[in-house]
């Protein structure tokens, strides 16, 4: 029964349930018809000694008992505090709806990963910070991922390692498949949109590696936008869609990336339901959530969502 429940109602709904009317109920617990209306309006809230006799004589018991008396007294209480306990309860139900919802797998914890599981394809600025757009591939399943690195379908490095989550993040930890040259780690925004597609907003917040180039770890604070590509059942490897995906993949000039949205997925609707956006100019917005460049007067890296 909701605290916020109308006892007036809940009344009316017993003891039609017995087929009585009002003024037929009101003469059955020795009540007069105006008494009982003034109750029914909240004019007059009941006693609980009243709420008592009233749910015997409507053959209440159990929980249906608790929650008629419940609402009685709540019907007895300043409505200050009937505010407060609304309030109260409607944050109750959407913890528990959040709960639910991860629990049925659309969150960030079935199977560990859970709905990040699938095929993404990450957006960032390049590392060799000439103002170009890399697109890579990454994919996550049951706490492991991987990382392609392409360029039109020709695969330059790869990675492998694991994510995790942790609240409202994901961290990424891969190693380079060439003897562990380098290590990269990801921490993503869980930004996704349950209604699918969805994205991630993450930051690759270290580089390091085991020889002369990299002695320490590189804070790199490159900004990525990882956007859902499919499930592995949609993209299964070996697929003719996943070797599409993959011939698109690459560095591109900003003005050129439009000719390297999948359209196999959709049109653009895909990323723009994805980025939240509407009409406005598509490579715009994805430039302005990953450039890493600073800005006029900034003095270090922009490294946050706009």
């Amino acid at each position: 029964m909701e605290l916020s429940s109308d006892f007036g109602d809940l009344l009316s709904v017993q003891v039609r349930r017995l087929d009585l009317t009002m003024a037929e109920f009101a003469g059955k617990v020795g009540l007069s018809a105006s008494t009982l209306s003034r109750v029914r309006t909240g004019a007059r809230p009941p006693t609980q000694a009243q709420a008592e006799r009233w749910a015997k004589a409507l053959v209440l018991d159990g929980e249906a008992r608790n929650d008629f008396i419940a609402a009685a007294m709540m019907a007895r209480t300043p409505s200050a505090v009937r505010e407060k306990l609304r309030q109260a309860e409607a944050h109750a139900r959407d913890a528990n709806s959040e709960r639910a919802r991860l629990e049925a797998g659309y969150g960030s914890y079935r199977s560990r990963t859970g709905f990040h599981d699938g095929w993404w394809l990450t957006y960032s600025m390049s590392f060799r910070c000439d103002g170009r757009v890399q697109r890579s591939l990454l994919h996550l399943s049951g706490g492991e991922a991987s990382l392609q690195v392409r360029d039109t379908g020709m695969l330059l490095y790869s990675y492998h390692g694991t994510c995790e989550p942790l609240g409202d993040k994901l961290f990424v930890r891969v190693a380079e498949d060439r003897g562990s040259a380098e290590y990269v780690q990801i921490t993503a925004h869980s930004l996704f949109d349950l209604s699918r597609p969805s994205l991630l907003f993450g930051l690759v917040c270290g580089i390091s590696g085991k020889d002369l180039r990299h002695p320490v770890s590189y804070p790199a604070a490159a900004r990525m936008i990882l956007l859902h590509a499919g499930s592995d059942e949609v993209l299964a490897p070996g697929s003719g869609q996943l070797a599409r995906l993959e011939a698109c993949l690459g560095s591109y000039k900003p003005r050129a990336l439009r000719a390297f949205w999948p359209s196999f997925l959709g049109d653009d609707d895909h990323l723009r339901t994805a980025l939240g956006i509407g009409d406005q100019s598509l490579e715009a917005e994805v430039l302005a959530r990953i450039d890493n460049r600073p800005g006029e007067g900034d003095l270090v890296l922009r490294a946050v969502l706009g």
